[in-house]
């Protein structure tokens, strides 16, 4: 509580400018958030590149004391390999950047990242190629010296960041192309738009979507739209694979999920007490652990019932879809619907809880918007907005 107040306070007394000094210096950029000031640029042996150091504070503690810098690197800039004998805290404020302990993979660290790095573990960081970065660092003081530098980073070493982060944008843009399709499918059966429906699905199937996935999306919806949506748009997917077959298009089907026998893919699970597997679904979920039932689960003990064995047991056991999956399918329906703001404010925590990011669900209302129109998404988009504040 003692360290929040003393950040908190830093953050009302930052100054507002950077300190740019000298001709090969580079230029922090105006939309950096700095925060706390980013201090002097220095040139020193144990750095690749300009940094820009604020030595803003020292926690005074009953052991040794704690010392408190921001640092800002440009782009391709970096530490030296290095360890602290009493360990670091790393708070990541903006940007992107790189984290490497000796003999482990190098990190991609984003806004709002943490590191912690352990005592006397050799490690650099820095920022990304293309990125400027900027981190607080907490540093205890020890004996045995605050910081123990060490040689410099290869080119090799730190182009080796370049290719995870390359990776990962590539991973993300594919998942974010996959939430895209799976919103409008769901937006638009949930709407009964079935005419719009068939082009969705078509152009899901050219994104590489299988039939298979295209079809569990439809089968999920049931439990949000009622039967009769979920097979009009189980036949309509027919149609449009029927069509696709008769232009010489060879769509992918993906994992057999006809059959639902043990050991195929998308298979009932029947070991075990169907509440409990449901329940425990719906944990890890949520990220806690769930203590009796809810006020309507209290009032009708049967759709409790329901919910835990038929909804988070029978639809999300299948595995032809991922969690995160039918959660952006869930909140996609939702969302259709209208009206639902509790449901779709509990089903934005569960997928921000398993990993969907603030961007991704930011591009998913996109997607609704363009799908649904401005005015059926404008609740949708104040409810991830208050629920993306309260959990800042």
């Amino acid at each position: 509580m003692r360290l929040l107040s003393l950040l908190l306070l830093l953050l009302h007394l930052a100054p507002a400018a950077a300190q740019n000094p000298g001709e090969n210096t580079p230029k922090i950029p105006d939309s950096l958030n700095v925060i706390f000031g980013p201090g002097r640029p220095i040139e020193s042996p144990n750095f690749t590149g300009h940094v820009w150091v604020e030595r803003m504070l020292t926690i005074e503690d009953e052991d040794q004391a704690v010392p408190i810098g921001n640092v800002t690197f440009p782009p391709k800039s970096r530490s030296n390999w290095h360890h602290h004998s009493a360990g670091q805290t790393l708070l990541i404020l903006d940007g992107v950047g790189y984290y490497q302990q000796e003999g482990e993979a190098i990190q991609v660290l984003r806004k709002g990242d943490k590191v912690q790095c352990p005592p006397n573990v050799k490690h650099w960081h820095g920022a990304a190629n293309s990125h400027w970065f900027v981190q607080l660092a907490l540093t205890k003081e020890h004996p045995d010296g605050r910081v123990i530098w060490g040689e410099t980073v290869t080119e090799e070493q730190y182009r080796a960041g370049i290719l995870i982060e390359n990776e990962q944008q590539h991973a993300a843009t594919k998942v974010s192309i996959r939430y895209h399709h799976i919103a409008k499918i769901s937006a638009l059966n949930t709407m009964g738009e079935l005419g719009a429906l068939r082009p969705a699905l078509s152009a899901a199937l050219d994104a590489g979507l299988t039939v298979s996935e295209c079809r569990e999306v439809l089968i999920h919806l049931y439990a949000y739209t009622g039967f009769p949506r979920s097979i009009q748009g189980i036949k309509t997917l027919m149609g449009t694979v029927e069509e696709r077959k008769a232009k010489g298009i060879k769509d992918i089907m993906g994992a057999d999920t006809s059959a639902g026998s043990a050991g195929s893919a998308g298979a009932v699970n029947d070991e075990g007490a169907k509440y409990t597997r449901g329940k425990a679904i719906l944990e890890e979920l949520v990220g806690r652990k769930l203590e009796g039932r809810s006020d309507y689960g209290d009032f009708a003990p049967a759709i409790d019932v329901f919910l835990k064995e038929h909804l988070f047991a029978d639809l999300f056991e299948r595995d032809v879809l991922s969690y995160q999956d039918r959660e952006i399918t869930t909140i996609s329906a939702l969302v259709a619907l209208g009206g639902v703001e509790p449901m779709l404010r509990g089903h934005l925590g569960i997928a921000m809880n398993i990993g969907v990011t603030n961007k991704q669900l930011s591009s998913l209302m996109a997607t609704l918007e363009t799908t649904l129109g401005e005015k059926k998404t404008r609740e949708a988009k104040e409810v991830l907005a208050a629920t993306l504040a309260n959990r800042n």
